[in-house]
Parts: C-alpha cells; sequence; structure tokens
C-alpha cells in the first residue's frame, strides 16, 4: 500500500508536468518552505528530472514572522539542499509584523512570497516556478470563496498552470498520501506551528468546518469540491474566450472600453469583460470582489454620462457617457494639474498636460482657406500680435462668445453639450487671448481675431491629441 502511494504521488507529478508541457531543458523552481508539502514536491522532482529533462533550483523566503521558527525553517532548507546538490536561493522579507499589519499579515505573506519566487524565476532565467498546493487545499479554497459569494471565476480556484509561470503538480494529491510518502521515504520536514492557529480562517475550514460537514452532512465533500473546481474552471475558460473577444471588439483609443453597445452582450459574458479590463489596467483581481465587479456593471448600464465609483488601491471607474475608463490616483493627479502654455505663432506646441498638440504657422490671407472644421483656428495676425495665444486649463466660471451667438455661454455648459466627459475635462485646453477665450480646440470658435476682409496675414492654428 505504501509502495502504491510512492508511486501514485510521483505518477501524478509527472502527468501534472506534462500537462503543463515541461520539456527536456526546461528550468523549474521550486517554493521551497521546509513543509510537508514542498519538500515531498522537490523529492519527486529529484527522481523525474533525469526522466523528463528538467533542471532544478529552489527559493525560501524567510518571512521573519515567527522569530526563532522561520530562522529553523531557513536553516533547514539550507542544510537539506545542500545535501541533495541543489541551487537554493534565500531572502529574508521585512516590514511583515503584526504590531504593523495584524489584519492582512498572512495575505500580505502570500503576496510578498509570490512576488519574491517570480522576481527570482526572472533571475535565475527559470521557465516555472513549481508550488506545493494539493488537492486539499483545493477543496479548502473552493470552500472559502463559495462561503464569500465567489462565482464561476473565483470556484475555478487554483490551476494546475498559470497564471504566468506558476505550476502546482500536486493538485490531485491529497494530504494524508504526501504524509504517506514521506513516511515511506523517512524524508523530514518541518511543522509550521501557524498552521494550528484558530486566528486564521482556512486553519478553521481545515480543521472543524469541513471535517463536520463530511462527518455529518456530506461524505466525500472534499473531492466534490475539488470537481467544482474543474467544472468551473473548464467553463470559466470557455466564457473567458467569448468575452477576450467582445473585450477586443469594444478597445478604443486611450485605454478606454465603448461600453454603448454593452446591454446586448450576454449576462454570463459582461462580469468576465469587465474582470479582463480591471486585470488589464490594475495587473491583479486580488483585492477585486464580485460586489466590485457589479458595482461597475451597474455604472454601465445604469449610471449617469458622467458618473464614478471608487475601488480598492486608489483606483476609481469612471463613465465619460460611452466609454469606461480605469484611472488611478496618480493619473487623476496628473490629469487634474493647472497648466498654462504659450502657443508658439510658428511650428509646434506640446501641451503635454492637456494631452494636445498644436501646430501654427503664419501665411498671407489671400493663401488661406477656410478651415474644415473646429480644429483648425484661423486668426487675424494683427489682432493676435503682442498678446500671443496660450492654451490653459479650464476654470470654474469660464465663458466663451461662440461665433453666430449675441451673448456668452458657460464653456461648462459647451463641454456638457458635446459630451465632454468630466474627467477631460479638467485637462482640456481652453486657448486665450488675453483675458478672452477664443477657441475650444475641436468644439467652439469665439467671436476674437477673426479673419475679415480686411485681414492681410492669417494665424492658422491646427490642434490634434496625443497619447499622454
Amino acid at each position: 500500500m505504501v509502495r502504491d502511494t510512492e508511486k501514485k504521488v510521483v505518477g501524478a507529478i509527472e502527468a501534472a508536468l506534462l500537462r503543463a508541457e515541461v520539456r527536456a531543458g526546461s528550468s523549474i523552481l521550486i517554493g521551497l518552505s521546509g513543509g510537508a508539502d514542498s519538500v515531498s514536491l522537490i523529492s519527486a522532482l529529484i527522481e523525474l528530472r533525469e526522466k523528463l529533462g528538467f533542471k532544478i533550483s529552489a527559493a525560501h523566503l524567510n518571512h521573519r514572522i515567527r522569530g526563532a521558527e522561520s530562522d529553523r525553517d531557513e536553516e533547514f532548507v539550507r542544510a537539506m539542499c545542500a545535501r541533495l546538490g541543489i541551487e537554493l536561493i534565500v531572502e529574508r522579507a521585512g516590514g511583515l509584523d503584526r504590531s504593523t499589519s495584524p489584519g492582512n499579515l498572512e495575505e500580505r505573506a502570500r503576496d510578498a512570497r509570490r512576488e519574491f519566487l517570480l522576481r527570482v524565476a526572472e533571475r535565475v532565467q527559470a521557465d516555472f516556478v513549481a508550488l506545493g498546493h494539493h488537492r486539499d487545499d483545493q477543496a479548502e479554497t473552493v470552500l472559502m470563496r463559495l462561503m464569500r459569494g465567489a462565482g464561476a471565476a473565483g470556484l475555478a480556484a487554483m490551476a494546475e498552470r498559470g497564471p504566468g509561470r506558476l505550476i502546482r503538480p500536486m493538485l490531485s494529491i491529497s494530504r494524508a498520501e504526501i504524509r504517506e510518502y514521506l513516511d515511506a521515504r523517512a524524508i523530514p520536514f518541518v511543522e509550521d506551528s501557524s498552521n494550528s492557529s484558530r486566528d486564521i480562517l482556512r486553519n478553521r475550514i481545515r480543521a472543524d468546518l469541513l471535517p463536520m460537514l463530511e462527518r455529518e452532512y456530506a461524505p466525500g465533500l472534499s473531492g466534490r469540491l475539488v470537481e467544482v473546481a474543474s467544472e468551473m474552471r473548464t467553463l470559466d475558460e470557455l466564457v473567458t474566450s467569448i468575452a477576450a473577444r467582445e473585450f477586443d471588439a469594444m478597445r478604443v483609443g486611450g485605454g478606454a472600453l465603448d461600453v454603448s453597445g454593452f446591454g446586448a452582450v450576454n449576462r454570463a459574458v459582461r462580469a468576465v469583460v469587465i474582470r479582463l479590463f480591471l486585470s488589464e489596467r490594475l495587473g491583479t483581481l486580488r483585492k477585486i470582489s464580485r460586489t466590485h465587479v457589479e458595482s461597475v456593471l451597474h455604472l454601465i448600464l445604469d449610471g449617469g454620462p458622467s458618473d464614478s465609483i471608487d475601488l480598492p488601491g486608489g483606483w476609481r471607474a469612471e463613465r465619460e457617457y460611452n466609454l469606461l475608463r480605469f484611472t488611478d490616483a496618480r493619473e487623476r493627479k496628473a490629469g487634474s494639474a493647472d497648466f498654462s502654455v504659450a502657443i508658439a505663432p510658428d511650428g509646434i506646441t506640446i501641451v503635454e498636460a492637456a494631452g494636445f498638440k498644436f501646430e501654427a504657422s503664419t501665411i498671407a490671407a489671400v493663401d488661406a482657406s477656410m478651415p474644415d472644421g473646429l480644429s483648425v483656428a484661423m486668426f487675424d495676425a494683427s489682432k493676435i500680435a503682442g498678446v500671443g495665444l496660450v492654451a490653459r486649463s479650464f476654470m470654474k466660471g469660464d465663458r466663451i462668445h461662440p461665433i453666430g451667438m449675441r451673448g456668452t455661454r458657460k464653456v461648462h455648459d459647451v463641454f456638457v453639450d458635446r459630451k465632454l466627459a468630466r474627467a477631460r475635462r479638467e485637462r482640456f485646453p481652453v486657448v486665450t487671448l488675453g483675458d478672452t477665450i477664443a477657441w475650444l480646440p475641436g468644439l467652439a470658435r469665439a467671436e476674437c481675431a477673426l479673419v475679415i476682409k480686411a485681414t492681410e496675414t492669417v494665424l492658422r492654428v491646427e490642434a490634434s491629441e496625443i497619447a499622454t
């Protein structure tokens, strides 16, 4: 029986490596904590490396959370890798302490470890980063996410491969089988005392909730939870492939999505489109919940033309009429900065804060032709001389006297009529001549320094948006 367990563990890991497309010449970096899971993984990989032709190295992050016990773990993996002839990279983390971050210490520790492993993988040019998650970890993760109201993507839990270089070759192996494997080979490992702490939700689920549910309500529940994860992952992959096509079709310039036809998208696909966009902009979905995604959907389908909602990490979802953007605090701060830039009478003037370029030239009136559209403005050069044009940021109370109107209009009202998004208004260039607003590029031209029959020389200015 013991020998069968040994064969099953090694065979399951080999099959998973082949599914992950680990080939001869591949390099695998193992996240080695010194616990039973990672120790059994490295032992099996050592047995398989000659057969499959891959290379092995290991990395250990000393979180320094458990004091002497953390140092003991480091010493253990150092001695183990020295004995096995495995290259080991060790780093000590800083700033992970319950006194400074009591509420999310475990999450921060996981994030620090993942960042460390991916950074080391880049340094040693590893093709894969192998983690020791197993079948029982998967069941616990599915139950935790179900309790938190996760959808299909959340219930898919951990993938055998991905994201990126990550692989989890032991997801089909149980905790009991791992222990039998280690016992059969008399392989030592270290115990993490925090695994018995009732302060950690996962530990309570592992020690109390799951055993109680299996004992009193649903024998074999752990296995069914793992099956649910597999089914949800297959479903999520299908929906994601459909959503990816919708996502690409909605893309427009400036990092925005055109959501004008979002209501016609299948309900099962909408949320995935949002997650794809969030993942691209934020880089991770770790702090994005189902509630956040539903709030963005409500913003798109039922929100006003310039509504917004706040998201974790200083991010914000902004509705700009038919456009959706995700901006962070730095972008908003940069976008709201005041600016005032003189427009050169000849040549190109870049107004970076506005994301605009102005190209000006002075020509004879007889050579000037009427501009086609409001992105080009013609001025009587004699009325510009000595004063000059300036592109500045919008100010509350600004008014313009558009051509053909008797009185003035609020610039704000022009922005609204032309459906200029609220966030864009803050850095839209208002072109002035002295104290008078002469032009809102692409939106309105004022009765100011107009070209008339007596005009001899014309200042022609063309405005265009640039990427910022």
